[in-house]
């Protein structure tokens, strides 16, 4: 699969999730993982999957076929990663999908926001989750490139804005993040429809096992930034 810049269709599928739950709310989806990121989180769970070369392990064709097979079971596909909208092919990728009747969910971290107003434009999402790390301040633990900082911004104002359904979305972790993080992203988020807490859980997957250790975040910690965060959104969801 492509990376931005180069052409050809040959879309890249690192790795699926034939059943979800949970990735995307309120529908059974598959979700597909695709490599390669711009931003380094200590957190990650996918950190072979962010730091390796990006070639992937199942062929377009493999997936497909689980999807024509599963048409009476799944509702939706959830595109996540990495970062999906570092792929040049996205847009073709997605398009293929809605042709079979699927909803489309995509993760992001924000950063290139002229991608996902191509793909709002086109119709093509039905649901966006951006991770937002932390308040813009503060992006620097997890990427030194400003113009994606300024993206992420930019992402924020398009969705808020946006008639999809969308959700804002911080894994906490109790070394990275203070009260005071919260209190601005409350701030700078203020007026969304769904802000969405995730507590660190330690996988082998984790980027910075040492950095971010075993222990999981405490449950007290999320009840209490939902509470100092309830006023500025529609809704607040702790997410396990």
């Amino acid at each position: 699969m492509p990376i931005e810049g180069n052409t050809g269709y040959m879309p890249l599928i690192y790795d699926f999730m034939p059943v979800s739950a949970a990735d995307y709310p309120g529908v059974v989806a598959c979700t597909v993982f695709l490599p390669g990121c711009n931003f380094r989180c200590p957190y990650c769970h996918n950190g072979p999957l962010v730091t390796g070369s990006p070639k992937g392990k199942v062929p377009e064709s493999v997936f497909f076929d689980y999807l024509e097979r599963r048409k009476k079971l799944i509702d939706g596909v959830c595109i996540t990663g990495g970062e999906p909208t570092l792929w040049s092919d996205l847009p073709e990728f997605i398009l293929k999908l809605k042709k079979r009747g699927l909803k489309v969910k995509l993760d992001t971290n924000g950063s290139r926001p002229e991608v996902l107003k191509e793909l709002l434009n086109k119709g093509l999402l039905d649901y966006v989750a951006v991770d937002i790390k932390t308040r813009p301040e503060r992006y620097g633990i997890f990427t030194a490139d400003e113009s994606q900082i300024e993206g992420v911004r930019e992402s924020v104002e398009l969705l808020k804005a946006s008639l999809a359904d969308y959700e804002f979305r911080t894994t906490v972790h109790e070394k990275i993040h203070s009260p005071e993080d919260f209190e601005a992203i409350g701030r700078w988020l203020s007026g969304a429809k769904r802000y969405v807490l995730q507590g660190y859980r330690f996988s082998e997957g984790v980027l910075d096992p040492e950095f971010c250790g075993e222990k999981p975040c405490d449950g007290a910690l999320l009840e209490r930034i939902k509470e100092s965060l309830r006023e500025s959104f529609g809704e607040v969801v702790i997410r396990n």
